[in-house]
């Protein structure tokens, strides 16, 4: 039996997407994709480290929405930013930019400290905490009401047994924040949850202050932070579930180069898929092993995918082209069922339940708990997408079972302001004859400003609101 499709709406509405599917298009095609959406972040915050100079320029990043909303608060602390095709450019010690307060409801003492709002950013909120932490001025972090609602004690309890001083300005272990004073000495920490930008976080606070510290980790999940850190001269060890950071002050270079984002690449990639014409290479992907789940659970099934042209950026991360050939002729299910593969998969488990609804057999996608604390509950919303395109497709504890073989239709379906949820449903739009309407399909620019054009070059037709 198929979930039900209760899930509710957001206040607010991006514009929607029509996608009307088309034959999949012969031939080998090209199709760029943003630089890395997590490696920006954690490039522009390289900035506020002592070990950074008066400039930083930043080459390839990403230009969606989730890396716009930390320029602002870099502003506010006195940054200036530069913004021009393909480029970056951080100057620091430029007069703070005044931010306008967006007091919580029912807090009762506001302090007068910069205000960094990260609009629905969690990467830029957490990791700016984190950076704050370490040897940041005193600010208080902030966010929408969606964001609001995200757990931030993941983060904020670990930097507290460090000596940090933050204080919940609202609801206890959510935004707003305000941090007070850095943490004061190094040790150990053990973290709940394998997200990576609570490591990112404890960890930026570390190098900031200089301190030693050791993260204790249930899982590993991308490990971006460690790479460049490493890359910048930190002194970082892992082992088995844990990261040793032995102290002393990095180097930032003055130039950063970002590669393409792998969770962008698997959309022209599930596209080529699903159409099975022809072949489709994304170039000058991040081929980080902690982000390649999604490939990794296709090629496991029988998909064809391979890296090719791989080498090794400046900033430690191995890169490459990924090329796809074919369709899903012989695959019969994906399984993902380990926390590292997950967490390897964790933004695009949306896309594995939209392509799963297309096979014949029963998919599980499973260890998934913490999709439930994304933009939204993903486990909710992506079982709500694919049913509204007729899947039989069901939450099962931690997880998702989708049992293929049903017909799928071109309809409406909605995309709750959730730019991984909106993009593979309009992924999937594309293979299948008719119209989809995608609800607020538009939020695909927090990420994917060119996604629509992606889709195209795959042989749909893709407009947005009907013009």
């Amino acid at each position: 039996m198929s979930a039900p499709t209760t899930v509710s709406q957001p206040a607010t509405r991006s514009a929607d997407l029509l996608v009307e599917g088309r034959a999949g298009t012969p031939g080998l095609r090209t199709v760029p994709v943003p630089g890395d959406k997590s490696i920006t972040h954690r490039a522009l915050l390289a900035s506020l480290l002592p070990g950074a100079g008066p400039r930083l320029h930043i080459r390839g990043g990403n230009p969606g929405g989730a890396v716009r909303a930390l320029l602002p608060a870099l502003a506010a602390l006195g940054y200036g930013v530069e913004t021009t095709a393909g480029a970056l450019t951080i100057h620091r010690g430029r007069l703070p930019v005044p931010q306008p307060i967006r007091p919580h409801p029912g807090v009762a003492h506001w302090p007068d400290l910069p205000y960094l709002y990260t609009e629905g950013s969690s990467a830029a909120a957490r990791l700016l905490v984190g950076v704050l932490a370490g040897a940041g001025p005193a600010a208080i972090v902030d966010g929408d009401d969606v964001l609001r609602d995200r757990p931030m004690d993941w983060l904020v309890a670990p930097l507290a047994a460090l000596g940090a001083h933050i204080d919940y300005l609202g609801a206890h272990g959510r935004l707003p924040v305000a941090v007070h004073g850095p943490v004061l000495h190094g040790g150990e920490v053990t973290l709940a949850v394998g997200s990576a930008q609570a490591r990112a976080a404890v960890l930026l606070a570390a190098v900031a202050a200089e301190l030693p510290l050791t993260v204790h980790v249930p899982v590993f999940s991308r490990d971006h932070t460690e790479r460049m850190l490493t890359a910048f001269g930190s002194r970082l060890e892992r082992t088995a579930l844990a990261v040793h950071y032995r102290g002393g002050r990095c180097t930032v270079p003055a130039e950063l180069e970002v590669p393409a984002d792998p969770s962008l690449a698997a959309y022209p990639v599930a596209a080529q898929l699903l159409g099975g014409a022809g072949a489709v290479r994304v170039p000058d992907v991040c081929l980080n092993p902690t982000r390649l789940g999604f490939f990794a659970t296709l090629r496991a099934a029988g998909a064809d995918i391979a890296y090719v042209d791989e080498r090794r950026s400046a900033l430690g991360e191995p890169v490459g082209t990924i090329v796809a050939r074919g369709g899903l002729t012989g695959v019969e299910r994906l399984t993902v069922d380990d926390p590292a593969t997950l967490h390897a998969a964790i933004d695009e488990v949306p896309l594995l339940v939209a392509l799963a609804a297309a096979l014949p057999g029963e998919s599980w996608l499973g260890c998934a708990g913490e999709l439930r604390f994304k933009e939204t509950d993903r486990l909710r919303t992506s079982t709500a997408m694919a049913a509204a395109f007729g899947a039989d497709v069901a939450v099962v504890h931690d997880g998702i079972r989708v049992r293929g073989g049903r017909p799928l239709r071109a309809g409406t379906v909605p995309g709750f302001e959730d730019h991984r949820v909106a993009m593979a449903a309009a992924t999937l739009a594309g293979a299948l004859p008719g119209r989809t309407t995608v609800l607020g399909g538009a939020c695909h620019r927090t990420s994917f400003p060119g996604f629509a054009a992606a889709l195209r070059a795959a042989g749909a037709v893709v407009t947005e609101d009907g013009s």
